[in-house]
Parts: structure tokens; C-alpha cells; sequence
């Protein structure tokens, strides 16, 4: 399936095949994104019975999120675990500081190191590539520390490239937008407790339920809603009727209110709350 390919993407999965090929075995973190759900192909392309794909499961996980790396691993043939991670027992993690993601990597690579020691597997695998190392990302640090291997980064696929070598090797996550746990929609320095990423989780599901929204943040700060979806999908909530029906739902869920982001979601935009937004309360006459 790879004919079609440009032949510079070839010589990269070839080079990350390779990589892990040398391996005496390895455990490869499964979230349900593209990146690391390619990284669990190439591996059970390159080492077959001697890998398996693990996805760590927490209150911090969305709901949807365990079902489609479970999916994922299914298709793609690999023994899959799901491991309990707890890194909510953490103060250095539910007190929410701006390194808040080095605590939950480092308690996941824990576990990993735990379980691949049982299978007599040497390596951990991620799903790193180019475009990660331009933002602040404290769980790279974790890997580093526990010796993380990861083949995209060490074969230099970018973004662009993972998503077409994803899509022409058959994984069906290959356009699936980024989706990072939802302590992320929790303001630093704002405690993180069940209750809160529960309701988060619940918002989401709801709202892309109802609008078919695939790109969305659920902001959560002092009881509040911020609601962001990519700047082309704003326009599913631009009726009173679908207003009225978020705001009402995300009330009986716990928050106190939600509104829009008026500018809508972009990745590089900081959590700060925005002034551009737009109440969701019922505004019908």
C-alpha cells in the first residue's frame, strides 16, 4: 500500500521499521491519535508477536478515547492492555503547575517500564515527531528520562507526514484531530479533581453529539464553560436552538454557564480566558 507514496516517505517508514526492527521486543503508548497509532503499525509490521499496545486509562482520558485506541489496535492486529495510571493521587499533578504533563508521563512510563520488564520486552515506544518538539512539552522530558524511544521523531516525520503515511497504510485515525486529556482544558494553577474532568468529558461527548463538531475544547475554569471548536465548525452553534440546548445541558451537568469562543479554536491561542466570547444562555424572546 505504499506504491502510491511520495518515495522521501517510504525511506521514512522504512528508517522507522528499521529502528524498531532492532528491538528485543516493545511497548508502544497507544493513546487514540495518529501519531502513536502509526508507531503501534510499524511496530507490529517490524517485531509481531514481541510487541503490544498499551493506553493508559484515567479520569483524565476522554470517554470516547479508550474505545477507538481499542478499535485501532484491533485493526491493526496488536495485542492491546489498558493499564490504571493515577496520577490524580499526585499533588505535583492535580495542583495543576504549567509542568502539570511531566507528572502524568512520568507515572504512564512508570507502568510501562513495569509491564514491558514482565513481557521481557527492551524498549518503550512513543508517538514524538518533528512538529512536537516546537511546543512546550514537559512530558518530553518524562521520556527522556525513562528512555523513551520514539521511531517518527528518529526517522524525521513531520505531522503532514504521519497523517499520509496513516492514511495510505489504512488507519482510519488518520484525520482524527488531536485530542489531549482533558486536565488540559483546566487552567494551570485551578485544581484538577474527578468531578471537574467528568464534566469536562460529559460537555464534550454532548456537544459532538448533538452538533457533529469534530475539533473541541470544553474550557473549564471557576465553574465556567468555554466552549472552542475549529474556526470553520462555529457555525453549527450560530442557532437559538442549539444554544439554548448547550446551555441548558452543560447547567445540569454542574457548570454555572458556557459561552463560545468567538475566535475559535487554534492551537498556538492561549487558555487565558478570552474576551471574544459569546454567552450560550437562552436568548429566545
Amino acid at each position: 500500500m505504499t506504491d502510491s507514496l511520495p518515495e522521501k516517505l517510504i525511506w521514512k517508514i522504512d528508517q522507522a521499521i528499521d529502528l524498531i526492527h532492532n528491538l528485543r521486543g516493545a511497548v508502544v503508548a497507544l493513546s487514540a491519535g495518529v501519531d502513536s497509532s502509526l508507531v503501534a503499525l510499524l511496530a507490529h509490521r517490524a517485531l509481531g508477536q514481541s510487541t503490544v499496545a498499551v493506553t493508559g486509562q484515567s479520569e483524565s482520558l476522554p470517554p470516547e478515547e479508550l474505545e477507538i485506541a481499542e478499535e485501532t489496535a484491533k485493526t491493526i492486529g496488536i495485542r492491546h492492555i489498558v493499564v490504571r495510571t493515577r496520577e490524580l493521587q499526585n499533588p505535583n499533578y492535580y495542583q495543576n503547575p504549567e509542568n502539570r504533563c511531566y507528572f502524568c508521563k512520568e507515572t504512564l512510563y512508570y507502568e510501562l517500564r513495569s509491564l514491558a520488564n514482565d513481557l521481557g520486552f527492551e524498549a518503550i515506544l512513543d508517538g514524538t515527531q518533528l512538529d512536537d518538539l516546537g511546543d512546550y512539552r514537559p512530558g518530553l522530558k518524562a521520556a527522556k528520562e525513562a528512555g523513551v524511544i520514539s521511531p517518527l521523531l528518529n526517522a524525521s516525520f513531520s505531522k503532514a507526514d504521519v497523517r499520509e503515511a496513516a492514511r495510505h497504510l489504512g488507519l482510519l485515525v488518520w484525520d482524527k484531530p488531536a485530542m489531549p486529556c482533558l486536565s488540559s482544558r483546566i487552567m494551570h494553577g485551578e485544581e484538577i479533581t474527578p468531578d471537574k474532568l467528568s464534566m469536562i468529558g460529559q460537555a464534550e461527548l454532548y456537544i459532538k453529539q448533538l452538533t457533529g463538531v469534530r475539533n473541541l475544547r470544553v474550557r473549564f475554569n471557576n465553574s465556567l464553560a468555554r466552549i472552542e471548536v475549529s474556526p470553520d465548525e462555529r457555525r453549527r452553534f450560530f442557532d437559538e436552538e442549539v444554544m439554548d440546548q448547550v446551555d441548558q445541558q452543560l447547567r445540569r451537568m454542574g457548570f454555572a454557564g458556557a459561552s463560545l469562543d468567538m475566535r475559535g479554536y487554534s492551537k498556538k491561542k492561549s487558555t487565558v480566558e478570552s474576551p471574544f466570547v459569546l454567552p450560550m444562555a437562552n436568548i429566545a424572546p
